[in-house]
Formats: C-alpha cells, sequence, structure tokens
C-alpha cells in the first residue's frame, strides 16, 4: 500500500491506496478538489464536512447525468445493432430475389425460345400445307374433268 497525500478544498487528507490506483486516485481527488473550489467560490469557506458533502453531492450529480447518457447511449446502440441486423437480413433477402429473378429471366428465356421454335414450326407446318393446296389445285385443274 502506498499513503498519499491529496488536497482537496485547500485542506490535505492522507490517504492509502494500492500502487496501481495512484493515479486514479490522484485525479478522483483531482475532481473532488475541483468541485470543492466551485463550492467554496460560490460559497465561502465551509466546514470540512459540508463542504465534502456538497461535492460529493455534486459530483454524484454529474455521475447521474453520466449514467443516464450511457443508458441512452447503449440504447441507441442497440437499435443501431438492430437496424444493421434488419438491413444484413434484407440484403440476404434482396440477393435471393435477385438470385430468383435471374433464374426467372432464364426461364423466360428458354420459354421463349422454344415458343419460337414452336411458332416456326407452326409457321412452316401452314405454308407447307397452303402450298400441298395450292399445288393440288392447281394439279385438279391441270387435268381434263370429266363429269
Amino acid at each position: 500500500m502506498t499513503e498519499l497525500e491529496i488536497s482537496i478544498g485547500g485542506r490535505i487528507f492522507s490517504v492509502a491506496c494500492e500502487t496501481e490506483e495512484e493515479e486514479k486516485v490522484k485525479r478522483a481527488a483531482a475532481l473532488i478538489n475541483e468541485e470543492a473550489d466551485s463550492i467554496q467560490t460560490q460559497l465561502g469557506r465551509l466546514p470540512e464536512a459540508k463542504m465534502l458533502l456538497l461535492s460529493a453531492l455534486m459530483i454524484a450529480d454529474r455521475l447521474v447525468d453520466v449514467e443516464s447518457d450511457s443508458k441512452i447511449f447503449q440504447e441507441r446502440s442497440e437499435d443501431f445493432s438492430n437496424i444493421k441486423n434488419k438491413n444484413e437480413e434484407l440484403e440476404r433477402q434482396k440477393n435471393a430475389l435477385q438470385n430468383d429473378y435471374q433464374k426467372l429471366e432464364k426461364f423466360v428465356e428458354k420459354m421463349l425460345g422454344k415458343l419460337e421454335t414452336v411458332s416456326d414450326l407452326s409457321i412452316n407446318k401452314s405454308d407447307a400445307l397452303l402450298d400441298d393446296e395450292n399445288s393440288t389445285k392447281k394439279v385438279d385443274t391441270d387435268q381434263p374433268k370429266l363429269f
């Protein structure tokens, strides 16, 4: 343990702490001293207990604000995380739809190709039938009719 002397509100206090916590204790003491100086500037010299109490209350007030802000930040962070997850899900759905669209597009192209083939065959068949009818008529007219 290390023995530290800290100054708060113009008064010296001796505190014990672990060596690795020394800097943290010094920063905390500086924060309390800042509040004590502010209180003494506003209210004048106060008894030690009242000065420390008011300093602690002021720091606690800041802490409550920080915790409140932290809670809001955490909620917003969770909202952001939820939005990010929804965005990733929408992105997966979009990719799935694009794949389905591409498959459908290939299917439609294949069907159109088959329809064209059937249509061409139908046209060719019709043309062949018409040609047959026309050639039959010619043959009929070329031959003498007996009756």
